[in-house]
C-alpha cells in the first residue's frame, strides 16, 4: 500500500477497541488508541467546571478502497453523524519510498475542505488554548495527554524528567483555519523557545462535525 488515509475517530471512552476491531475486519492494517478529553462549548457547563468529557482517539491507517466503506460503518453502526456520538476525519498519507520520489501527489492545505490544527503545549495549557481558539471561531476540540522528549536525559542528572504535554486537536473549515492558527500562536506566545509547537494537517473527509450537522439541518425538508 503506497497511499491511503489516516483516519482519526474520536469516540466516547470505552468504544475505541470495538471500533478498531470492526475497522480491522474491513481491511484497516494498523491502529493506535490515545486517551483524550473532549471540550464542550456550553457556557453553563463552564460555570460548574464540567465542560469536558472522557474520550478515546483512535488513529487507523486505511487503504483507499476501504475508506468509503469504513465511513459508512461509522455512520450506521457507531452513529457518529449524531450529536455527542463523536467525530471522524481523514488525513491523506503517502508511504515512504527509499528512492525519495512520492508515489502519489500530495494534498495541499489550500486544496482540503477542512484543516486539523495540532498544538503541543505544556500540561495544563490545553484548556486555555481552546478558550482562545474559540474567540477566533473554533467550535470544539480534543485534548490528548502526552509526554515530551525534548530535554536530554542527563540534563537534570540523576533525575529522568519526562515533561507532561497537552496536544490540542481542532478540526475546522479551511477558511477559518488561518485566523484560529494565528490567534493560538499569538495568545499562547508560541514564538518563545520551548513554549510549544503548532502544525496543520489537510483533512479531506469528515463525519460528525458541528458544521456538518448544521448543513444537514439546512438542507433537510
Amino acid at each position: 500500500m503506497t497511499s491511503g488515509n489516516a483516519i482519526f475517530a474520536i469516540v466516547n471512552r470505552g468504544l475505541a477497541n470495538d471500533l478498531l476491531h470492526r475497522a480491522q475486519q474491513m481491511g484497516a492494517q494498523r491502529g493506535t488508541i490515545f486517551l483524550g478529553e473532549g471540550t464542550n462549548p456550553s457556557r453553563l457547563l463552564d460555570i460548574f467546571g464540567i465542560n469536558q468529557s472522557q474520550k478515546e482517539v483512535l488513529l487507523i491507517a486505511v487503504p483507499e478502497d476501504v475508506n468509503e466503506r469504513l465511513y459508512d460503518m461509522l455512520r450506521e453502526e457507531f452513529r457518529l453523524h449524531k450529536r455527542y456520538k463523536g467525530i471522524a476525519f481523514s488525513v491523506p498519507y503517502r508511504q515512504y519510498s527509499p528512492d525519495g520520489m512520492p508515489k502519489t501527489p500530495a494534498v495541499r492545505e489550500q486544496d482540503a475542505p477542512y484543516i486539523c490544527l495540532m498544538t503541543v503545549l505544556d500540561k495544563g495549557l490545553g484548556n486555555e488554548c481552546m478558550k482562545v481558539a474559540r474567540t477566533a471561531g473554533a467550535v470544539g476540540g480534543t485534548i490528548i495527554n502526552a509526554h515530551g522528549s525534548g530535554v536530554p536525559q542527563d540534563f537534570y542528572f540523576p533525575l529522568n524528567i519526562e515533561p507532561q504535554k497537552d496536544i490540542v486537536m481542532i478540526v475546522t473549515q479551511r477558511e477559518s483555519a488561518p485566523q484560529i492558527r494565528q490567534t493560538i500562536y499569538t495568545s499562547m506566545q508560541l514564538e518563545r523557545e520551548g513554549a510549544g509547537i503548532l502544525f496543520v494537517l489537510p483533512v479531506t473527509q469528515t463525519l460528525g462535525l458541528y458544521e456538518e450537522r448544521q448543513q444537514e439541518r439546512r438542507v433537510s425538508p
